[in-house]
C-alpha cells in the first residue's frame, strides 16, 4: 500500500511519537521512509562572517536532527531510510519534497495550537494536510 513515507521531524514529542507511527506503517509495508526537517532560513542581510556561522549552526543542528530520528527508525527495524534538511517554510519544504520524491503517505506531529496561535503562527500540519496530493497522517 505505502512504497514511500515522508516522515516531517521537529524535534518534538509529537514528532516524535509520529516516527513511531511511521516505523510501525514502514515495517508493515517495506515501505522507504523520508525524514525531513525543515529549518527557518538564515537572512543575508547578517553579513559575513555571520551569515556563514549561523548558516552552518542551523543546518548542523537540523542535519543532528534527522540523523538523530534516523537511528531511531533503524532501532525500530526500518531498513530503508533517508533524510534531508532543507531550509524555508516548512509546510510548501514538506509539500515540495513530497511530491518530488512522490510520497504515498506524509507522516506528521501535530502540535495543539489554540485557535489564536493557529491565525498567528499558522499551523505547518492543518496546511500540509490540505495542499497535500497524497494522504496525510498527523499523530498527537
Amino acid at each position: 500500500m505505502f512504497q514511500h513515507i515522508l516522515l516531517g521531524a521537529d524535534g518534538s514529542a509529537a514528532s516524535e511519537r509520529a516516527a513511531e507511527i511511521a516505523a510501525s506503517l514502514a515495517t508493515r509495508y517495506n515501505a522507504q521512509v523520508t525524514v525531513l526537517h525543515a529549518f527557518t532560513p538564515i537572512p543575508h542581510r547578517l553579513g559575513e562572517p555571520n551569515f556563514e556561522e549561523a548558516a552552518r549552526q542551523a543546518l548542523g543542528a537540523s542535519q543532528q536532527l534527522v540523523e538523530s530520528t534516523v537511528s531511531r527508525l533503524h532501532e525500530l527495524g526500518v531498513a530503508k531510510t533517508d533524510c534531508d534538511a532543507i531550509g524555508g517554510a516548512a509546510a510548501d519544504v514538506i509539500l515540495t519534497v513530497a511530491n518530488t520524491r512522490q510520497a504515498d503517505l506524509i507522516v506528521l506531529g501535530a502540535h495543539d495550537l489554540n485557535r489564536l496561535q493557529n491565525i498567528l503562527r499558522g499551523s505547518v500540519s492543518l496546511t500540509v494536510a490540505q495542499r497535500a496530493q497524497c494522504p496525510v497522517l498527523l499523530v498527537k
